[in-house]
């Protein structure tokens, strides 16, 4: 009897020590999000040698896990903790998502971790990516992606997206092309086509992108979305392109058609030269067009150059159109029908100006955002 108490009080202790100990790495949780390495790696390690006391536990090794990749950079590690999750807590809430990052894993670093070094440069790379020059990404991607690991297909697409999103355009379509035809049919493959069809429209190739998007697979619902997508966006973009030309030319037109009127002014009606003062409607929108630009400046950065464009484009017109009807008015000529063809031009000049200025400057997009979802 007293040996079965004894036992039982054993049992208790043992198992208050384990809840005590997963309670104390539970503790640590919060030092998973530091920018600081080694407290990082503290709160790890004590994650790793907590016992499965609690169900918690499972959140926190799940957070270890994605800590391991994002700020320790190791693959490995990481890929061990997802397991453990799996094999000692099965019914917590991230089993799930544990287990497909742990098959993630596992493809890159291999069965047995004989490809855990290329898995741990290709993490390294993607984490330091910001801090790197761009030769260096370049080099190090390229030497991934050649090597004959689980992982290279996955190392040549990131880095074609990176090209992608530094505007490198041609050299991200070559590494695009190069998955196509080394990993033909793969999952990889689809994505790299997907990938150069968004290049190619944000590289105006609108031909380009519309044929790499009929070669997408269209086999379930999500597919077929996506391709639609990409076919509508070149269409829009060839659109949006149409008219930006269009655009340019009435502005630049419109800026000829104002400068013609000054000298047809200056050459007719006597040689009185025109002042090179400002003119009053100048004057009168100066203060204004300051006010505006200072307000986009310091509040709203993002539409500060459509601002400027705007403003200095009216400024421009608003010169040469009061220089004309001032020097009509000092010869004695008509003004009014010249008053009104200014204003006819003024108008279509600013609203092409307009059009440039939110094309240019991606606010077309936000504005349909804006629309679509409200304000922030």
């Amino acid at each position: 009897m007293i040996r079965g108490i004894r036992a039982l009080a054993l049992c208790v202790v043992v198992a208050a020590g384990h809840v005590a100990a997963a309670q104390s790495a539970l503790d640590s949780l919060d030092d998973l999000g530091s920018s600081d390495r080694a407290t990082v790696e503290r709160a790890v390690a004590a994650l790793e040698h907590a016992p499965a006391a609690t169900p918690d536990l499972a959140d926190a090794l799940f957070a270890a896990g994605r800590a391991c990749e994002d700020t320790l950079v190791d693959p490995p590690r990481a890929l061990a903790l997802y397991d453990r999750i799996v094999r000692e807590l099965p019914d917590a809430r991230v089993a799930t998502a544990a287990r497909k990052r742990a098959e993630l894993l596992r493809a890159q670093v291999g069965g047995g971790g004989e490809h855990a070094q290329q898995a741990t440069e290709l993490a390294r790379l993607v984490a330091e990516a910001n801090t790197l020059a761009p030769d260096e990404i370049v080099r190090r991607g390229d030497a991934l992606a050649a090597v004959a690991w689980p992982g290279a297909p996955e190392a040549a697409l990131w880095l074609a997206e990176w090209l992608r999103r530094a505007k490198r355009f041609d050299e991200a379509q070559a590494r695009y092309d190069a998955i196509v035809q080394r990993w033909p049919g793969s999952e990889h493959a689809t994505l790299a086509i997907r990938g150069a069809a968004g290049c190619a429209i944000e590289a105006g190739d609108w031909a380009r992108a519309e044929a790499l998007a009929r070669q997408l697979p269209t086999t379930t619902t999500a597919d077929q979305i996506v391709r639609d997508d990409l076919l509508e966006d070149a269409a829009r973009g060839r659109s949006r392109h149409r008219w930006l030309v269009a655009s340019y030319a009435i502005a630049f037109a419109a800026l000829l058609a104002m400068i013609a009127s000054l000298v047809e002014a200056a050459l007719r009606g006597g040689r009185r030269r025109p002042r090179l003062r400002p003119p009053i409607e100048v004057a009168y929108l100066a203060p204004i067009a300051a006010v505006l630009v200072g307000v986009a400046l310091t509040t709203h950065p993002l539409i500060a150059p459509a601002v400027i464009r705007l403003v200095g484009g009216g400024l421009v017109l608003a010169w040469l159109s009061g220089a004309t009807l001032e020097l009509l008015r000092a010869r004695g000529r008509e003004v009014r029908a010249r008053a009104i063809a200014h204003v006819a031009v003024c108008v279509l000049a600013v609203a092409a100006l307009g059009y440039i200025s939110v094309v240019r400057d991606s606010l077309l997009d936000m504005v349909v955002e804006t629309v679509r979802f409200g304000p922030e």
